[in-house]
């Protein structure tokens, strides 16, 4: 009779059952899962995929001044081969009637590209000074070694100097393109980041770095 009534209480759900298959034992743990080596895989892959991704977006957006910046290093790097000209020459690396030339033809046509002429003649002056400053360098170097470098020598009035007339108009275009950027108030620290980046494309030597901080003396405008 006791034996009936359990059966029936455990059945409406009244009492539970006296035994189990398992007994009086608890329940095993389940084990934690650990993912696997594919799921680690997929994961790692996606985060550097999203590294990449920002590293991209962070290069794409180019220093202002860089386009600009390395024109002024190609026409900077012209002052090697004017150096080996003047140092077979014996002419002074001062020329005032030259230096006067190349400013007012770029002054000239300042307007052109929407520029003020007296800004275009303090950018290209200071393009001149930094391309003597190289000059003076060099021939000081070859005189204190006694000799200059073999390397081959450029006509300075058949190839260099049309170099540096070409240069002119692609200075004045990217010159024009930077003019928002001249007037902010982060343009001399832009100007000192774009030197670093377009000087390590280019791979500058000390010289030709120091020479390009000087081209830059008067990229920014006064506010």
């Amino acid at each position: 009779m006791q034996g009936w009534k359990s059966r029936v209480a455990f059945r409406f759900g009244i009492m539970a059952p006296l035994s189990s298959p398992l007994g009086n034992r608890p329940a095993p743990m389940k084990k934690p899962v650990k993912p696997s080596a594919s799921l680690t895989t997929v994961v790692l892959a996606s985060a550097l995929w999203l590294v990449a991704g920002c590293a991209a977006q962070a290069g794409a957006r180019e220093n202002a001044f860089a386009p600009l910046l390395r024109q002024l290093a190609d026409r900077l790097v012209t002052a090697d081969q004017v150096a080996l000209s003047k140092w077979d020459s014996g002419q002074p690396v001062y020329d005032s009637e030259r230096e006067a030339k190349v400013v007012a033809n770029a002054s000239a046509v300042a307007s052109t590209y929407g520029l003020a002429p007296t800004d275009v003649a303090n950018v290209f002056t200071d393009q001149i000074e930094a391309n003597k400053e190289v000059q003076y360098a060099l021939l000081n170097d070859w005189r204190r070694a006694g000799a200059a470098p073999t390397s081959e020598r450029q006509s300075l009035p058949d190839v260099i100097r049309p170099r540096l007339d070409g240069l002119q108009k692609s200075i004045l275009q990217t010159l024009q393109e930077a003019a928002p950027a001249r007037s902010e108030a982060t343009c001399l620290a832009q100007v000192a980041h774009g030197v670093e980046q377009v000087a390590r494309e280019k791979s500058l030597d000390t010289l030709h770095r120091i020479a390009l901080d000087r081209a830059t003396a008067r990229l920014c405008l006064k506010r």
